[in-house]
């Protein structure tokens, strides 16, 4: 087993990938990795939609190769720090077109060089079934993470260890190929103290599963009946299949979700993607920037160009922790005053900004009082107050109230 990891360690060398590794996932000029390359940014997708990692959060790219979801975390605006065996691959990474930023550290995943609780969330995309010792590299996932923290992987299941592909690595590289189980990994996660782990069956984009026109009008219909007629239709459709009705007419639910079954159970075991929580995630809410918002004064009245006198109360009504501006550069929430029209259309979305003074957690109240530009030409205009978290989104289109008061400027 030791020499399997020396061999990770000359992989590079021995194979001569350095070019592919320095441009993975994408293509370099002359070459055709379509579909390996379709299926890595698949996986990453599927782990920032599984994670959706905070621009504050820690991230843990484990078995970072050549430093590639590093790389994207960085575009994406994300902060993470990439581990590998090693050193030739983190050079790599570190010399690709925007390989300067990337934090990288040589490491042993069964031996993480990390303190306990040092990250948020962890990522590893086909690296895990290299390591000798999963549940202790299992382990050490879930001795670096956070309370609250989470580890998305994405490996090859079934069959992995047995395909030409890998007998041909183990035979001339040296590396460690293995199977990696469900039932296996998912008793290695829960001993290592991942309070839940969950198997993605929906995260697959599959071309081999389609619907006629006709089988999706008949799927509809399905999907838009009522319980009686579905129990009433059900117990016809057995009296039916015993006695051996077309499967076309009669029986299509029942063909078209067992096919669906046998199709994602064999994409389930021949590439499991799991994600572990290391506390119980069922009936977690989603973090939601969610404000109550008070405008305590404001007059109705003021001259072109002058300070209008506001003081409002902000609450923190939903899940997601408000810092502010000294904090945190992306993210950081903010008061914004937009300048609608009299009718309610928005003229100036970025009309004024104002800094809360300190962070708020969910449950916090804080009291705001600022002096606001008033428009330079006279007329009827209404101003909107909604919280704003810079570089993400403002609070009114997730859902949150933002108040409006009218305001004639003389």
């Amino acid at each position: 087993m030791a020499d399997t990891k020396q061999a990770e360690k000359e992989y590079l060398a021995r194979t001569g990938s350095t070019e592919w590794e320095r441009v993975k996932p994408f293509s370099r000029p002359g070459t055709d990795t379509l579909t390996e390359s379709a299926q890595l940014l698949h996986d990453f997708s599927v782990a920032m939609l599984t994670l959706r990692p905070l621009p504050g959060d820690r991230i843990l790219d484990l078995g970072a190769g050549g430093c590639w979801c590093s790389d994207l975390l960085g575009r994406l605006n994300r902060s993470s720090v990439a581990v590998d065996i090693s050193v030739d691959m983190l050079n790599t990474g570190r010399s690709r077109p925007c390989g300067a930023s990337i934090r990288a550290v040589a490491g042993d995943m069964e031996r993480l060089p990390f303190r306990a609780r040092t990250f948020d969330k962890a990522i590893c995309l086909s690296a895990i079934h290299h390591v000798p010792d999963i549940p202790a590299a299992v382990g050490e996932i879930a001795r670096v993470l956070r309370d609250d923290g989470m580890a998305f992987f994405s490996e090859p299941g079934r069959g992995h260890a047995d395909a030409p592909v890998s007998t041909a690595a183990m035979r001339d590289f040296g590396v460690l190929e293995q199977d990696i189980l469900i039932d296996r990994f998912v008793r290695a996660c829960r001993d290592a103290g991942f309070g839940d782990v969950r198997i993605k069956p929906m995260s697959y984009a599959i071309p081999e599963f389609d619907l006629t026109a006709e089988q999706w009008d008949r799927w509809s219909r399905l999907a838009r009946s009522r319980r009686p007629v579905r129990a009433l239709g059900t117990i016809r459709r057995g009296i039916a299949e015993l006695f051996g009705a077309a499967k076309r007419t009669t029986l299509f639910e029942e063909t078209l979700a067992m096919s669906l079954v046998r199709l994602l159970r064999g994409a389930i075991e021949d590439h499991p993607i799991i994600v572990a929580s290391r506390r119980d995630a069922r009936g977690a809410a989603r973090t939601s920037w969610l404000a109550r918002i008070e405008v305590e004064q404001m007059p109705a009245r003021a001259k072109a160009g002058g300070m209008l006198p506001i003081r409002v109360t902000v609450a923190n009504a939903g899940s997601a922790n408000w810092p502010h501006a000294t904090v945190s550069g992306t993210g950081h929430v903010m008061l914004g005053v937009q300048l609608l029209e009299e009718s309610g259309r928005l003229l100036g979305r970025d009309h004024h900004r104002v800094s809360l003074p300190r962070s708020a957690a969910p449950g916090d109240r804080i009291d705001l009082e600022f002096g606001c530009p008033v428009p330079v030409m006279a007329g009827r205009y209404q101003l909107k107050f909604d919280l704003v978290a810079e570089g993400v989104t403002w609070f009114e289109p997730t859902g949150s109230p933002a108040p409006s008061r009218p305001l004639m400027v003389e």
